[in-house]
């Protein structure tokens, strides 16, 4: 006989699922979410299939072949990140990534109380990926380098340091969710706004960056009005934050110790965790959506209407982003800024990121397309293998298949290096990036037909 124990960190609302989820069949498996983050994974993993780098580096065979340099031009851009502000297709990836972690949420919870695991139980799994999540990161950041490095600013560690906080918010209501994003984002807002850089940091950091052959006015002086100058490269507030914290350890760099952090040259910061959080609890509320009583026309509906309304109230709150210059009368509360997670993207970025989920799950949930979903369902299922191969094994892919086609190539006279690998290919890298990333699909296939998934 079980007797059910109240926990003091569960919500009633918290409870109410566990009793439904213990009283349901098991849930069906959502194919637009194993198909919207297979998606995410391959374009991920494509490196944006090197259109960026054709471009640049071969623009006058391009052009001088006939081909449009406005869609060449777009596709460079929309395939690669924005130096600062602003936003590409290609800068959505990461946004998208974490909101997929959110909408999973509300699934995992459901699944393990349907097993009977209590309140407590949850929680420490919860915490145990979060510090799986957080080392993975930490050791894929520092693959191929003779030190460990503790930069907790890859898309893993992120997630990892601010999952436990979206976890406590599962099974709360939608207000109590919004408020949290809004106390975030506010917050951390008003932070950057009341930030100061010291003077003499300044002048040591402009000498630094001088030191690495970077000029410093064009590294920092990004926005010259002084509201918007809170959000410079390395001169804002969470870069100040790393400045101070992470020179408080001792520091091993180029074998020696002492060396001084000073910046990312991205600009990335640690606390991008923070404002990353509400991009998940986004996701979260979407999850919660999926998961509940709702027709599947009404859910959909309710995807495109919140991604549309997010959208608005991004570009109202930076008119940067706006497609038409504004001029004298532009304003910004915060600019959009996917290196440094300002609020401003948090909203915006996730306005986009509805109105995808939205249309996959048009597609695959409600019109039941589901044949056409299959190569990206294959991906979705096993993300985190399809990640680790895209960290780790990337590059050696590549080298093994151009020295077994050179083989193909002797053997048979075929002439599969000069379409692949060749440099008098100008096109030859993009097809590299299909053939790596095909490979690395029928390795998850492999895994899919044998029923082999890694979890975290």
């Amino acid at each position: 006989m079980t007797i059910p124990i109240s926990k003091p960190y569960e919500s009633p609302l918290q409870k109410a699922m566990d009793e439904e989820a213990a009283r349901k069949k098991p849930i069906a498996r959502l194919v637009s979410l194993d198909a919207f983050r297979g998606f995410v994974m391959l374009m991920m993993a494509s490196e944006g299939f090197a259109i960026a780098r054709v471009w640049s580096q071969h623009k006058s065979t391009i052009l001088a072949s006939g081909q449009s340099k406005a869609l060449w031009e777009t596709m460079a851009y929309q395939l690669s990140h924005v130096p600062w502000v602003g936003c590409a297709f290609w800068d959505l990836i990461q946004p998208a990534f974490m909101f997929m972690v959110g909408v999973s949420m509300p699934f995992s919870y459901s699944k393990r109380a349907r097993k009977g695991q209590h309140g407590f139980g949850r929680f420490l799994h919860a915490v145990i990926r979060s510090l799986i999540l957080i080392m993975m990161g930490i050791f894929l950041y520092s693959v191929g380098d003779p030190m460990t490095h503790f930069k907790l600013v890859n898309v893993l560690t992120q997630i990892g340091l601010g999952y436990i906080f979206v976890y406590l918010l599962v099974g709360r209501s939608s207000g109590v969710q919004m408020l949290a994003i809004i106390v975030i984002l506010g917050g951390y807002g008003y932070w950057f706004y009341d930030y100061q850089m010291p003077e003499q940091e300044l002048t040591d950091l402009y000498a630094w960056l001088e030191e690495q052959g970077m000029d410093p006015a064009g590294e920092v002086e990004i926005f010259d009005d002084s509201y918007a100058a809170h959000w410079n490269k390395h001169t804002n507030a969470a870069a100040g934050f790393d400045r101070e914290w992470l020179n408080k350890p001792p520091r091993f760099e180029d074998g020696f110790r002492g060396k001084k952090f000073w910046a990312n040259t991205g600009g990335y910061t640690t606390l991008n965790f923070i404002p990353s959080i509400a991009t998940m609890i986004f996701g979260l509320m979407a999850g919660q959506l999926l998961i509940g009583p709702e027709t599947e026309q009404r859910k959909c509906r309710l995807l495109f209407a919140s991604g549309f309304i997010l959208l608005v109230v991004g570009m109202l709150m930076d008119t940067h982003i706006w497609p038409i210059n504004t001029g004298d009368w532009g304003w910004t509360i915060s600019p959009t800024i996917k290196r440094i997670w300002t609020p401003t993207w948090v909203i915006f970025s996730t306005g986009w990121v509805l109105l995808m989920m939205g249309l996959f799950f048009l597609i695959f949930d409600v019109l039941k397309v589901k044949r056409l979903a299959f190569p990206l369902v294959v991906v979705g299922m096993n993300s985190i293998a399809f990640y680790l191969m895209a960290s780790l094994i990337h590059g050696w892919i590549g080298r093994n298949l151009e020295t077994h086609l050179a083989t193909i190539d002797t053997a048979f006279s075929t002439s599969l290096i000069p379409i692949f690998f060749s440099e008098k290919n100008i096109y030859a890298p993009i097809n590299e990036s299909l053939l790596i990333l095909f490979t690395m699909w029928l390795i998850v296939f492999w895994m899919y037909r044998r029923k082999l998934f890694i979890r975290v």
